[in-house]
């Protein structure tokens, strides 16, 4: 029996849409964020096809949830500055 180095495994990658499922918000949020730092970055395979690593939505999900992680106070904080706008 082998033993298979998570350096070796493939990482399973979502589409745009499949993110949507997952977070309910609309595409230009979803790029509006990840524009300003504050989701993972999706990878081009070509000029019109953009993919995310499903365990980095998975790991942003989770810190959201903590109120003390970076990127909750990050969202909290720029939350607040647009309210203030």
């Amino acid at each position: 029996m082998s033993m298979t180095n998570d350096e070796d495994r493939v990482r399973e990658m979502i589409s745009a849409g499949q993110v949507l499922d997952m977070i309910p918000i609309d595409r230009s949020t979803l790029l509006r964020l990840e524009s300003d730092g504050l989701f993972p970055q999706g990878h081009f395979l070509s000029s019109r096809k953009k993919l995310w690593f499903r365990d980095e939505v998975v790991k942003w999900q989770r810190d959201l949830q903590d109120p003390d992680s970076e990127l909750s106070k990050a969202v909290r904080a720029k939350l607040s500055k647009t309210k203030g706008e």
